[in-house]
C-alpha cells in the first residue's frame, strides 16, 4: 500500500497523485467542501464573503504527504479555486445553488478559469440568502421560557419601560418596524451573549439587531449599531458586575 496523504488535514487517501484524473478529483473535492462551507457560512450564517474565502483557502493550503509532486498538484488546485472564488464569484455562486454539485460543473468552472479573462471587479458578489435567515435569531423560545426572558428584562431594567410578552414576542420574531429604546446597552447584550452560550439563539444575533435596527438609543435619536454592541459586549465581560451575573444566572435556568 502506497504511503498515505490527506486533503483537508483530516481522512487519509492511500495513494498519491499519480495521474491528472487525481489532481481532477481533488480540484471537486476541494469545490465540494468549498460549496458546503459557503451555503453553511455565508449564506446561512452571514459571513462576508471575503472573510469565507480567505478562511477556506487557508484553511486548505496544506497536505500531510511529503512528495513533491503531491504539495505540488495540491497547491496547484488551492490556487485555482482561489481564483474562482474571487475572479468567477458569480458563476461559481450559480453552481453552488443548485442541489448537486457534479464533477462535470467542476471541469467546466476548470476550464473557464483557463481560458477566459477573468471578470472585472463590481464590488462584493450578491448573497442571495432566504428572507427568513437574513433576519432571524434562530430561536424558538417555549411559553416558560418568554415569561422568564421578560421577567429578567424587567427586573434588570434592560429596556425604558417595563416590556411586555408581546414585546419580547416581536423582538425575537424579527418583527418588521418593532423596536424598543434600550436603558442600559450593556445588560442586553450580556442577555443575548447567556442565550447564545445556551444554544438558545444563533451566533450572529449582533448583526440581526443591528440590521433590523430593533433597539434604540435610551434618548431614541438613532439605532444601536452592530459596533455598539460589540464593544458593549466585550466591555461588560472584561468587568462583570453582580447584575450581569444574575443575568446569566437567570437565562441558564432557562434550560432546567
Amino acid at each position: 500500500m502506497k504511503t498515505a496523504f490527506s486533503l483537508f488535514g483530516g481522512s487519509q487517501h492511500l495513494q498519491h497523485f499519480a495521474a491528472e484524473k487525481d489532481v481532477a478529483n481533488e480540484l471537486f473535492a476541494l469545490l465540494t467542501e468549498a460549496k458546503t462551507v459557503y451555503l453553511h457560512d455565508v449564506v446561512s450564517g452571514g459571513k462576508q464573503y471575503h472573510r469565507y474565502v480567505d478562511d477556506f483557502v487557508n484553511g486548505h493550503r496544506y497536505i500531510d504527504c511529503d512528495h513533491a509532486a503531491c504539495r505540488n498538484c495540491h497547491e496547484m488546485n488551492i490556487h485555482i479555486v482561489k481564483g474562482l472564488l474571487t475572479e468567477y464569484a458569480r458563476f461559481v455562486q450559480i453552481c453552488f445553488a443548485t442541489p448537486n454539485f457534479t464533477f462535470d460543473e467542476c471541469m467546466k468552472l476548470k476550464r473557464m478559469y483557463d481560458t477566459s479573462e477573468s471578470l472585472p471587479p463590481l464590488g462584493p458578489p450578491h448573497i442571495d440568502r432566504p428572507a427568513d435567515l437574513s433576519l432571524s435569531f434562530g430561536c424558538d423560545f417555549t411559553p416558560e421560557q418568554m415569561e422568564s426572558i421578560v421577567a429578567c428584562a424587567n427586573t434588570y431594567h434592560l429596556f425604558c419601560v417595563s416590556v411586555r410578552i408581546e414585546d419580547m414576542e416581536a423582538l425575537f420574531a424579527c418583527k418588521k418596524g418593532f423596536s424598543i429604546r434600550v436603558n442600559n446597552i450593556r445588560r442586553v447584550v450580556i442577555l443575548f451573549d447567556a442565550l447564545l452560550e445556551n444554544s438558545l439563539i444563533q451566533s450572529r444575533w449582533q448583526n440581526v439587531l443591528g440590521k433590523g435596527a430593533f433597539l434604540q438609543s435610551k434618548d431614541g435619536t438613532r439605532s444601536v449599531s452592530v459596533s455598539t454592541l460589540s464593544s458593549a459586549l466585550s466591555s461588560i465581560k472584561n468587568n462583570m458586575t453582580s447584575v450581569a451575573y444574575g443575568i446569566r444566572k437567570t437565562i441558564d435556568r432557562l434550560k432546567e
